[in-house]
């Protein structure tokens, strides 16, 4: 009889103590509130255009979410998915709270966490934009032109080396066919390398050659090396005759 009461008793201070840690659990639960921009401007706090607030991951037993603006009751949905759309031009510009409330099957109330933005009207987030975008554009025109300027002021500087390109590897020139380096600082305009061609000066966009193709073009570039040398050496012999006459 003893062991029967002990095991009553126990059953229920283990009913007593999970049915706690549920309503404590449950008590503690809140909604997970999202922010998401559908068009417009979004940075550093600051907002301006088309945008949802949402419930994310909600419960399997939410019943309802209640969406507040300060405060102020925007909308009530009842069905996932929980979320509502606004644009900020409908409220004052300045600082705004965003939450929500959430009703479970049983009845319980869930709270969520609050998001603060500052609402700007549309001329404010043009200049927000401005300020981003501006020194962005400055900054990739400056190394745009140390792509062209650092080529053009030591691209005819630097001797040219057969079989050494660098880290961008050669290019052949479509107006004398010779190889040369493309520098690694030019710019990159998708399908090549704006460069110059140090024999001809040819401004090009290349992109990087095949090996089969410099290794025809270095041939080429031997062999003008060595017409040249040809070309030297017949004026030099034909100066030589024509002195020849003059001597006594």
């Amino acid at each position: 009889m003893r062991k029967t009461i002990l095991l009553i008793v126990s059953v229920y201070l283990l009913s007593s103590i999970l049915v706690g840690v549920a309503s404590a659990s449950q008590e503690n639960q809140v909604l997970q509130l999202g922010l998401v921009r559908n068009f417009g401007y979004g940075g550093l706090g600051k907002i301006q255009g088309n945008f949802t607030l949402k419930v994310v991951d909600p419960p399997d037993d939410l019943v309802e979410v209640r969406f507040f603006m300060d405060g102020e009751l925007m909308e009530a949905v009842q069905e996932p998915p929980f979320r509502v759309k606004f644009h900020t031009s409908d409220y004052p510009e300045g600082e705004h709270q965003m939450s929500a409330s959430g009703t479970l099957e049983n009845g319980s109330l869930l709270a969520s966490n609050t998001i603060t933005k500052t609402f700007l009207s549309s001329d404010q987030a043009w200049s927000e934009t401005q300020g981003i975008i501006l020194p962005l554009l400055i900054g990739v025109g400056a190394l745009s032109l140390m792509g062209i300027g650092v080529p053009l002021l030591l691209g005819r500087k630097k001797e040219f080396i057969p079989g050494k390109y660098g880290l961008a590897g050669g290019a052949v020139c479509p107006r004398c066919s010779l190889p040369f380096s493309r520098p690694y600082l030019a710019p990159n305009l998708l399908v090549g390398k704006l460069v110059r061609c140090t024999h001809c000066g040819k401004w090009s966009i290349l992109p990087q050659a095949s090996p089969q193709e410099l290794n025809d073009a270095e041939k080429r570039y031997a062999g003008g090396e060595e017409a040249q040398s040809a070309s030297a050496g017949g004026d030099d012999l034909k100066k030589m005759l024509e002195e020849s006459r003059f001597e006594d």
